[in-house]
């Protein structure tokens, strides 16, 4: 099938593809499918798009390639709503604010995306932990650099 994106023009997906978010993203629960696009020359980056609606997209990353000392339990309603089986199967993205420049974007810490890779159910969870931010500074931390 082929949706409109906000920064790709019109692209070819797999329904194999679709990131089904039971009851949506936070502020956009009516969004159930998205899927996960990548960025050209950029391996750290991907837009994670709506299949519904053109103009919503969200850059993410994967955490833990951006900072240290993060880390998050995964509770057993989320492993159940994800049907998640083996640890392996979980993936975790981020969404980025990107400003004019690497060190004015930040990162939500504070609400990662779980993804179970097997099945592709996904769920932005709100982390119950002051020490993450909803805007953290990308350069703080920036492991890759």
């Amino acid at each position: 099938m082929n949706i409109l994106t906000a920064y790709l023009g019109e692209v070819e997906i797999e329904s194999s593809q679709i990131l089904q978010f039971e009851h949506g993203i936070p502020g956009f629960e009516d969004e159930k499918g998205f899927v996960l696009l990548p960025i050209e020359d950029n391996t750290a980056f991907h837009v994670l798009q709506s299949i519904k609606t053109a103009e919503l997209a969200f850059i993410v990353t994967n955490p833990f390639d951006i900072t240290t000392n993060y880390s998050f339990e995964i509770d057993e309603i989320i492993t159940h709503s994800l049907q998640i089986n083996d640890p392996r199967e979980v993936a975790v993205l981020s969404i980025v604010s990107l400003k004019e420049s690497i060190e004015q974007s930040t990162i939500n810490l504070k609400a990662p995306i779980v993804w179970n890779t097997t099945n592709n159910k996904a769920k932005q969870v709100i982390l119950n932990n002051e020490d993450y931010a909803i805007r953290h500074l990308i350069s703080t931390e920036s492991v890759e650099g």
